[in-house]
């Protein structure tokens, strides 16, 4: 089949999703009340647990659908909840997950863009990618060969996907595309349906781009993703002689063109290495044993971490200049957040539509809560029963809808905690497309 395109090529690059609505009445009756000052936080019921098909929740990332995804670390699976508990049916290729070797995975973390590509890691150098929308819609046929024209001189070449040369032709300005040829390659369908490697530290263009470092050696502890960017961002942890503690940029590069379905042409991507935007330090806005990472959606980094001396952080990009540049956005004696000494381990980090961070203690066995600025709001921690044991007893991951719904991972309870602002009840709420 041949699409001839005379300056360039139609290519989509977001997709619709399926509209649900998120249900009218949480059961809040019997919740323990915790928090200090004008608000109080209520915890909703039911607790989602061992029932839910819960074994060990060690991260939750909200979905711009709404769904909930929760990755499983000795589950080996990514769970994915509808916003009343109940399991979301379409997602069971995110069960009993196998790396491209067919060993068992084991997600640490995971998170969604706007084009629906959930991005999870295993702890090591690779990046793992599942997309929600090719699943729901199928793949019909995959890019065989493109007749590219040189911009400059006018020349014409057709190149296989296969080639040397694909690769930087389809992500080159100097080439444009005239026509596509497409396949009906079952195999490499059924591969990019199924969770595939996304970026691998170990492929030679990433150990070129990131020579100063050991790539193949990455240990990856968190990421994040922008939907308004086509760059993911990641933690990497591995140290060594070089201290190879940093912030990763991972840029997407252009694979090859399916065609949906649905008729419409998109570009399956792969990742690359694109810089280390912030490396080693004990000052703010360096990196020190990272340990969680979530994005704004203005593109501001938040990220916690184990090392000295301050458990978190945010980076603020700036693209004014040649090269992007991430300065800290929290400064210690002007911003709380800063404060050491009011934290235990801290574990995980979140941030919602109006900036406030939300940090998970795993010793303090709390959630503290911070405005845009940093500037201290609310702590949540709270017992139960005349002995005042604590309800969570070791919180490692929080997330936070649209609606201010907060979702706390308890890995000894094998559980998922939710809470809501006692003032903002209202769950008549429709998330559009």
């Amino acid at each position: 089949m041949n699409i001839k395109l005379y300056l360039t090529v139609l290519i989509v690059f977001s997709s619709c999703v399926e509209r649900f609505e998120i249900p009218k009445i949480i059961n809040s009756e019997s919740s323990y009340l915790f928090g200090a000052g004008d608000t109080t936080y209520l915890e909703l019921k039911p607790v989602w647990d061992e029932t839910y098909g819960l074994e060990d929740p060690s991260e939750i990332s909200v979905a711009p659908d709404g769904r909930i995804f929760v990755s499983d670390r000795l589950g080996n699976s990514i769970h994915v909840f509808n916003q009343d508990g109940s399991r979301a049916q379409g997602f069971e290729p995110l069960r009993n997950l196998t790396n491209q070797n067919g060993e068992s995975l084991y997600p640490i973390d995971v998170d969604i863009d706007g084009k629906m590509n959930v991005f999870f890691i295993d702890g090591s150098e690779i990046i793992y990618v599942w997309n929600q929308y090719w699943n729901e819609v199928g793949i019909s046929k995959v890019s065989s060969s493109i007749l590219f024209n040189h911009v400059e001189t006018d020349v014409d070449t057709i190149v296989d996907f296969d080639s040397d040369v694909w690769y930087s032709m389809i992500n080159s300005d100097d080439w444009q595309i005239k026509e596509i040829n497409f396949m009906n390659d079952q195999n490499l369908i059924q591969e990019l349906l199924d969770p595939h490697v996304f970026y691998d530290g170990k492929e030679d263009i990433n150990l070129f781009n990131d020579a100063f470092y050991k790539p193949d050696s990455s240990r990856f502890k968190g990421i994040t993703s922008n939907s308004n960017q086509d760059n993911i961002f990641v933690a990497d942890d591995f140290g060594g002689l070089n201290n190879q503690h940093r912030i990763i940029q991972i840029d997407f590069k252009r694979r090859l063109l399916i065609e949906l379905n649905s008729n419409d042409t998109v570009w399956v991507y792969k990742g690359e290495f694109g810089s280390s935007i912030k490396g080693f330090g004990t000052g703010s806005g360096t990196v020190n044993k990272p340990s969680s990472l979530d994005i704004d959606y203005q593109g501001n980094l938040y990220y916690t971490q184990k090392g000295e001396f301050f458990p978190v952080h945010m980076i603020i990009p700036n693209y004014s200049g040649d090269f992007a540049t991430f300065n800290s956005g929290f400064e210690p004696g002007v911003n709380d957040i800063m404060d050491a000494s009011q934290y235990g381990e801290v574990v995980d980090i979140s941030v919602d539509n109006d900036k406030n961070v939300y940090i998970v203690d795993i010793e303090q066995k709390e959630v503290t809560i911070f405005n845009s600025k940093g500037n201290f709001f609310k702590n949540i921690q709270y017992t139960v029963g005349g002995d005042s044991s604590f309800i969570m007893n070791a919180p490692v991951a929080i997330t936070v809808d649209d609606r201010g719904i907060l979702y706390v991972c308890d890995e000894a309870d094998k559980s998922i905690y939710r809470f809501k602002l006692s003032n903002n009840l209202d769950e008549d709420i429709i998330i559009e497309d």
